[in-house]
């Protein structure tokens, strides 16, 4: 295989609060064995993903470390000229959250991932396109506006020993202690201006956010559609008392939570209120949030190698 068309592995080696590292060269020294050829790329600082990847051309890219890393790769991908739609995998095993790899399955031993790499089938995958006071930026997870980037902020501080569901829930009891439900106006696609008082409003491509948290248990990330999950003007007590509901996924049977689904959701608020993508900070409303319906291919990891034809297909 010639070096341009290895794939090419960017690691975060911080990731997990250090965990990423000895995770890939376990996983390294398995593709050797198996004479996987690679190309590594190790970050130094916040920005050399998404670099690395928009210099990868048409190759393979695998993130390795948490979501964060693979939002940066992914925002890499998407900003460079490509015949088609740029091909990704994740192994996010070693970073704080770990939620996308729930919706983007990769294998957790290090025996598996060899095959992963030479599987050489593939699925769509789409994107979010956010655009808020800083900017515009692609997330593969989930985006929130409102508590979540209180929760995020808070989370990245703590101890990489408690692991990311510790760290994301003890951020989202603080943060419900603090936080105050703030005024929106909210629009799915062209339909009416809802106003609510909400807690946070959660546009999901992904099912999960917040360290195990099923945000959006219907959510799919090749179904061309955003799931919109608003969460409204719940009380501190009520906050903190229906936690347990955000991780079975049934917090849906509170009267203060809606759900919806939209290719283009704006939110709008008169006092700026806080957004986080992937987990990463992403500036203040108004925000507008839109789907890019198939814009990744991605490995499609069956260990069982049964595959169903609307799920996956076989590259030429």
């Amino acid at each position: 295989m010639t070096p341009g068309h290895r794939p090419l592995v960017i690691v975060n080696p911080v990731a997990g609060g250090g965990r990423a590292r000895p995770f890939w060269e376990r996983c390294a020294a398995e593709c050797a064995a198996a004479q996987v050829e690679l190309e590594i790329f190790e970050t130094r600082r916040r920005g050399d993903a998404a670099d690395r990847a928009a210099a990868a051309g048409d190759r393979l890219v695998i993130a390795v470390g948490g979501d964060g890393t693979a939002h940066e790769v992914v925002n890499g991908l998407l900003r460079r000229a490509s015949n088609g739609p740029p091909r990704f995998g994740a192994l996010l095993r070693a970073g704080t959250a770990g939620d996308l790899a729930r919706s983007l399955p990769s294998p957790s031993r290090p025996e598996l991932v060899p095959a992963w790499l030479t599987t050489n089938r593939w699925r769509s995958a789409d994107v979010g396109r956010l655009s808020t006071s800083t900017g515009r930026r692609y997330f593969i997870n989930v985006a929130d506006a409102g508590i979540g980037a209180e929760v995020v902020r808070r989370a990245a501080r703590g101890p990489a020993w408690v692991g990311g569901t510790g760290n994301f829930l003890g951020a989202a009891i603080m943060s419900l202690l603090t936080h105050r439900n703030a005024s929106v106006r909210l629009r799915l696609d062209d339909g009416p201006v809802l106003r609510r008082r909400v807690r946070t409003i959660a546009v999901a491509n992904g099912a999960y956010l917040g360290g195990g948290m099923w945000i959006a248990p219907n959510a799919d990330v090749n179904d061309g559609l955003l799931d919109v999950v608003t969460i409204g003007d719940v009380s501190r007590w009520l906050g903190i008392r229906s936690l347990p509901m955000l991780y079975r996924g049934t917090h849906g049977r509170l009267a203060q939570v809606e759900f919806g689904r939209a290719r283009r959701v704006e939110i709008e608020s008169d006092e700026p209120i806080g957004v986080e993508a992937d987990g990463e900070l992403a500036g203040n409303t108004p925000a507008v949030f839109e789907i890019i319906p198939a814009a990744l291919q991605v490995i499609d990891w069956n260990p069982s190698g049964i595959l169903t034809r609307d799920r996956a297909h076989l590259s030429e």
